[in-house]
C-alpha cells in the first residue's frame, strides 16, 4: 500500500514537471522591443468579427469587436489590407511602419477607398497616425525608389526630415545626425532590432569610418524617423530614432537588378594628378539584386537581397614630417609618393522567410551578413539573425 502510494506521488510529480517543461518550451517568450509593426483600431458593430487581409501576401488577422463595438488588431506588418466587419463594410487601407491607424467600420465605405475586383489596381487610403505625441516623418518606398541619391545608404533619405542631416564626406564615408548632436546619439531599429554600435563612435554598426553601407537598401521597405517624444521602447538614443521595416516576399515572384559604374575617364583630375600629368586608374561600382516570392501561397514567403560596392578611389600619398629627408628614402619608398588609389569592396546580404500557418501565428526568420575589404585587409562588420 505504501509502495503504491509512493509510486503515485512520484508519477504525479513527474507529470507536473513534464507539463511545466512543455509549457516553457512551447510557449513563445514575450519581450518588449521597438516594433516596426502597425496597429489598426476603431469601431464596428458590437460583437462583429473584424477581418484584415493583406493583399500582397494573403495573410489574415481576425479579432472580435467588444460589446461597445471597439476593436484592435495589433502586430500587423506594414502594407495594404482589405478590412471588413461584415457585409457592406469592406475597406482597403494602407498601414505605415510603426503607426497606429483608426478605421470606422460601422458605416459603408466611400467610393474613394473601395476595391475594384475587376481592375488591376487597388485604390487604398493611407491611414494617418494622429493619436500620438511623437514627432515623426515617414520615408516611403516610393521616396526611396525615386529620389536621387549620392550613395546606396538607405539613411540618406532621412535628410528630407526636418532637423536631420546626412553627410557624405570626400573620402566616401557617411554619417547621420539630428539636432546638431553627434551621430552616436542616434539609434536605428530594423524590424525592431536595435543596430546600436557599442564599440565605435559611428552611432550604428557599419556606419563608422566606412565607405560601405550599414544595410542593403534593396531590403528596406519603408522607415519612420522619430525626432522627438519617442516612446520608452526606443532605448540608447538622445536625438532621433529610425524605425525601419524590411521587405518580405509576396504571392507573386518579383525581383530587381541594378548597377552603377564610374571609371577614370568619367571624372576630373585631382591636383596631384594634374601636376604629374597622369590620372590614376580608378572606378566606382554599385550593384545588386533582390528576389522574393511564395513558398506556399498565402502562407509562406521568402525574400533575399544582395548589394555590393567596389571603390578604387584616387588619393594622394604625402609623407609626414619635414621634406628634408625625402631624398634619403629608398627609391621604392619615394615611388609611393604622389597620386595613388584606395581600394574598397563590400558584400552585403539579407535573407528572410516568413510563415503564417494560422491567423494567430506568425514565424519570421531573417539574417544579415556584411563584410568589407580595404587596402587588402578583410574586416567582418557583423552578422545577425532574428527570429
Amino acid at each position: 500500500m505504501k509502495t503504491s502510494l509512493h509510486f503515485k506521488k512520484k508519477l504525479l510529480a513527474s507529470l507536473i514537471t513534464a507539463t511545466v517543461v512543455a509549457l516553457a518550451v512551447g510557449t513563445p517568450s514575450i519581450s518588449i522591443a521597438a516594433s516596426a509593426d502597425a496597429t489598426l483600431r476603431g469601431h464596428a458593430a458590437p460583437s462583429a468579427m473584424v477581418t484584415a487581409k493583406e493583399i500582397a501576401t494573403g495573410a489574415v488577422r481576425r479579432t472580435k469587436a467588444s460589446g461597445d463595438g471597439s476593436y484592435a488588431l495589433v502586430g500587423l506588418p506594414p502594407g495594404t489590407y482589405q478590412v471588413d466587419a461584415g457585409p457592406g463594410t469592406a475597406q482597403t487601407v494602407t498601414l505605415s511602419v510603426a503607426s497606429t491607424g483608426t478605421l470606422d467600420l460601422t458605416k459603408a465605405p466611400s467610393a474613394a477607398n473601395a476595391t475594384n475586383l475587376n481592375a488591376v489596381t487597388v485604390s487604398a487610403t493611407t491611414l494617418q497616425d494622429v493619436k500620438t505625441s511623437e514627432v515623426g516623418t515617414q520615408v516611403s518606398l516610393r521616396q526611396i525608389d525615386t529620389t536621387p541619391e549620392a550613395s546606396r545608404n538607405f539613411l540618406e533619405f532621412a535628410d528630407t526630415v526636418p532637423g536631420m542631416v546626412f553627410t557624405r564626406n570626400a573620402d566616401g564615408t557617411t554619417s547621420l545626425r539630428s539636432g546638431a548632436q553627434a551621430s552616436s546619439a542616434i539609434n536605428v531599429y530594423i524590424d525592431g532590432v536595435g543596430q546600436k554600435n557599442y564599440v565605435l563612435s559611428g552611432g550604428i554598426t557599419g556606419q563608422n569610418a566606412s565607405q560601405g553601407n550599414p544595410f542593403p537598401q534593396l531590403a528596406i521597405g519603408e522607415y519612420k524617423v522619430i525626432t522627438s517624444n519617442y516612446k520608452a521602447e526606443y532605448d540608447q538614443i538622445s536625438s532621433a530614432a529610425v524605425v525601419a521595416d524590411t521587405k518580405s516576399g509576396t504571392n507573386k515572384f518579383h525581383g530587381d537588378v541594378f548597377g552603377d559604374f564610374t571609371n577614370t575617364t568619367m571624372r576630373a583630375e585631382t591636383p596631384s594628378e594634374a601636376a604629374n600629368h597622369k590620372k590614376t586608374p580608378s572606378h566606382e561600382k554599385d550593384y545588386g539584386f533582390d528576389l522574393g516570392g511564395p513558398i506556399i501561397q498565402d502562407m509562406a514567403h521568402f525574400f533575399i537581397a544582395y548589394e555590393g560596392k567596389e571603390f578604387d578611389t584616387p588619393t594622394t600619398v604625402v609623407p609626414g614630417g619635414t621634406t628634408a629627408y625625402w631624398s634619403q628614402l629608398p627609391a621604392s619608398a619615394q615611388a609611393q609618393f604622389g597620386p595613388a588609389s584606395l581600394p574598397f569592396k563590400e558584400n552585403d546580404w539579407f535573407g528572410k522567410i516568413d510563415f503564417e500557418p494560422t491567423d494567430r501565428d506568425r514565424f519570421e526568420v531573417s539574417g544579415h551578413y556584411r563584410d568589407e575589404t580595404s587596402l587588402g585587409n578583410f574586416t567582418w562588420r557583423g552578422c545577425c539573425w532574428a527570429a
